[in-house]
């Protein structure tokens, strides 16, 4: 196949994004770029914890702690904006090593005007663990601002080489009011739809958790879907979802080229393009 010809496998797609809002510009600038037909469908909203006390309490005693771990750019975000919200600037963890999971957050706490000690190879936990292998982390204190709800294999990992790592729940995932209605009209209609794309785990789960009936759920289960990365693949086809595309690389550019890539293969079903 021509790079030309591959240049446009999306051309005319029609592909469901269900990430947040607030962060699916890339995402759908990448797609109009590739000439597919974008449908917004955002599956998870990131809002503050129910409470702010137990992140104040962190906050107050950040010479605590030997080390930061973000492994998201909301992470990042809720958890400095609080830090600024209690009379503080970010300045004041510019020396204290930190680690990011991947450039993404990377590039979010270079704009607080913090540095990245270490970014794994692997952007997402396995990848933390896998960053850290090889220092002396035996009682060390980390810090790990992060979502309410998300794997366990860090603080688990760390603790069990004789690291102190604390869990801090800096925002939660719901699904948008609106959210709800539009996927009610999707599955009613019931297009033709070449992707389903999501990018990360609660995407899959809010998306088929209220999904508005069995019938309308095995719709969904009946449509490719691409996810980011393996952790979200596994998600997907734990709900019965037909994976049919994981990027190589955790980024919103690797999950294009992984719907290319499977397009290129010529594993296709009939879709809005034909």
């Amino acid at each position: 196949m021509s790079r030309e010809a591959t240049d446009r496998l999306l051309a005319g797609r029609r592909v469901v994004v269900t990430r947040a809002a607030a962060q699916a510009a890339p995402l759908l600038r990448l797609l109009a770029a590739e000439g597919a037909e974008a449908i917004p469908l955002p599956a998870i909203e990131t809002v503050p914890p129910a409470s702010w006390e137990p992140v104040d309490r962190a906050l107050a005693r950040l010479e605590d702690y030997d080390w930061l771990i973000f492994t998201s750019t909301n992470g990042v975000k809720f958890f400095l904006e609080r830090l600024r919200e209690r009379g503080c600037q970010p300045e004041l963890l510019a020396n204290k090593p930190i680690l990011s999971v991947g450039p993404k957050t990377a590039a979010a706490l270079a704009k607080y005007g913090l540095q990245s000690e270490l970014i794994p190879e692997k952007f997402q936990g396995e990848g933390i663990v896998a960053a850290l292998a090889d220092r002396d982390i035996r009682r060390q204190r980390f810090l790990l601002p992060r979502a309410q709800v998300a794997r366990e294999i860090v603080p688990e990992t760390l603790r069990q080489r004789g690291a102190s790592v604390e869990v801090l729940p800096v925002y939660r995932t719901i699904l948008p009011p609106a959210t709800a209605e539009r996927l009610a009209e999707l599955c009613r209609r019931r297009p033709l739809v070449d992707f389903l794309t999501f990018t990360s785990s609660s995407t899959v789960s809010n998306l088929v958790e209220h999904c508005p009936s069995a019938a309308d759920l095995a719709w969904l289960q009946s449509l490719p879907a691409a996810c980011i990365g393996p952790v979200t693949a596994a998600t997907a086809r734990q709900a019965g979802l037909r994976v049919v595309a994981t990027a190589r690389e955790y980024t919103i550019e690797g999950l294009i080229a992984a719907m290319k890539a499977w397009l290129a293969g010529g594993d296709q079903r009939p879709t809005a393009k034909s």
